[in-house]
């Protein structure tokens, strides 16, 4: 009775197995026919997780891992709860994900929800639930590196990170429905624990932190690489800077923000960094490893969401 549709997945599964085998062919390739490429690739991709993402994240990943450790995350899911439930039909401890992901910026939403699965906050339908409004990008990168850095004009960086958050609501209500919730009793109170070490808690802390970040790092410095492989691939075409920014966001943003601010560039900008590239994916999917999440639904919903913030961030820059 189902032999078409298994017919059908084995098809999907040997293409996208083939098309694998091709991509690792293409990168052996320009690894030995671009060495100077790929070194250069890779040291622009290690800067710029040294210079940028390195200490941009540190304190947040951090703070998190005390917070975690201390008990604040129920108070908060807590706190969240009223909203998480009747607005996004989520568990509050959403909540504590939701806020992580729009202060801290990517990857640190997906590496909340992974811990909150872990600690069983939160269920697998609702981590992916999760996963699709709440790994968004943070306004320190939107705002300052893109908006003041890379576009010298701070309005157009407050534009995007308006359209970047409601892109990310509109999503989170656009999955809102009939998944399972958590039996948890969220109700108000803070959990007191013994006091710890505070040394052994601040040392695993940073710890912990680090080795998230070596993991990070490496794929920035990877998706560096590929991004400069497909860029001298295709050559110079429109808008390459969209290409580039689904592989990797940093690069592809940058290639975009050179010229006029227009109400199409900034919109493209817009949903660039609301899909966040494969760079970002790619870390995403490793903090909520184990967690049952499928990565295809996650980059659809991301490819959505994209696609809206692209389309809010086009009209706010056009009324102004």
């Amino acid at each position: 009775m189902n032999t078409p549709k298994l017919k059908s997945s084995f098809i999907v599964k040997k293409i996208i197995t083939f098309s694998l085998l091709v991509c690792k062919l293409f990168l052996i390739f320009f690894f030995l026919k671009f060495p100077r490429d790929v070194l250069f690739a890779s040291r622009d991709g290690l800067m710029l997780w040294f210079n940028n993402v390195l200490p941009a994240l540190l304190p947040f990943i951090v703070i998190i891992n005390l917070l975690t450790s201390m008990g604040v995350v129920r108070t908060i899911s807590a706190w969240a709860s009223p909203i998480m439930k009747y607005v996004f039909k989520l568990p509050g401890a959403g909540g504590f994900a939701f806020i992580t992901g729009i202060i801290s910026g990517y990857p640190m939403g997906a590496k909340a929800i992974g811990d909150l699965w872990r600690s069983k906050e939160i269920t697998t339908k609702e981590a992916q639930r999760l996963l699709t409004f709440c790994n968004n990008a943070g306004p320190l990168f939107i705002v300052g590196v893109v908006g003041v850095g890379l576009l010298g004009n701070q309005t157009a960086g407050y534009a995007l990170w308006m359209g970047h958050v409601a892109a990310a609501i509109i999503m989170g209500l656009m999955t809102r429905g009939r998944g399972e919730q958590s039996r948890r009793n969220d109700s108000l109170r803070v959990i007191m624990h013994d006091m710890p070490n505070i040394g052994k808690v601040l040392g695993d802390a940073v710890k912990n932190a680090m080795d998230a970040l070596v993991v990070v790092g490496g794929l920035i410095i990877f998706f560096a690489v590929v991004t400069r492989a497909v860029v001298m691939l295709v050559g110079d075409i429109p808008y390459i800077g969209v290409l580039a920014g689904m592989i990797e966001i940093t690069g592809g943003v940058k290639m975009l923000s050179e010229g006029v601010v227009t109400p199409v560039s900034l919109g493209l900008i817009g949903g660039v960094i609301a899909f966040g590239g494969f760079s970002v994916h790619a870390q995403a999917l490793h903090f909520t490893a184990g967690t049952g999440v499928k990565a295809g639904q996650y980059v659809l919903y991301k490819l959505a969401n994209g696609i809206i913030a692209g389309a809010i961030t086009w009209l706010l820059w056009s009324a102004t």
